[in-house]
């Protein structure tokens, strides 16, 4: 089961692609270093959630959870870690950058493309004119 899962995480990561050669008159992605160390513009609702109960590895009990969330035009969230909660999210609407931890050119992911975020912490923003809008399942 542990592999498939793997499998699943890795299948889901070749859906972005680097932002300074997406399609679009973008420009270069800002440096994180230059980018807001707090949140800017990001809500986000809990749509469903479900009690799991003990016995998945985990030394306390865990919340499997779906959310929207929504990052407003120029909204950044911070880097942040998913190390013992793995997340898979499919962006609805709009185009974000990711910065991933230890890899120098960030990535574009747009409306219609899945991500997933485990062991490797992340950091996201709105560069675009429209809200970001996307469905995020994770361990909580």
């Amino acid at each position: 089961m542990k592999r498939w899962v793997s499998k699943l995480l890795a299948a889901l990561r070749p859906a972005v692609v680097p932002a300074s050669s997406s399609g679009d008159a973008q420009e270069r992605a800002p440096a994180l270093q230059s980018l807001p160390s707090e949140r800017v513009g990001i809500s986000g609702t809990v749509i469903a959630k479900v009690e799991l109960p003990g016995g998945f590895g985990a030394s306390r009990e865990l919340l499997l959870r779906m959310r929207e969330v929504t990052i407003a035009p120029g909204g950044f969230l911070p880097m942040h870690s998913h190390a013992d909660r793995p997340a898979v999210a499919y962006v609805l609407q709009g185009c974000m950058t990711e910065y991933l931890e230890g890899q120098d050119e960030p990535v574009v992911v747009e409306a219609g493309q899945a991500y997933s975020t485990h062991r490797r912490p992340h950091a996201l923003l709105n560069r675009g004119s429209v809200p970001v809008v996307f469905l995020e399942v994770d361990l909580f």
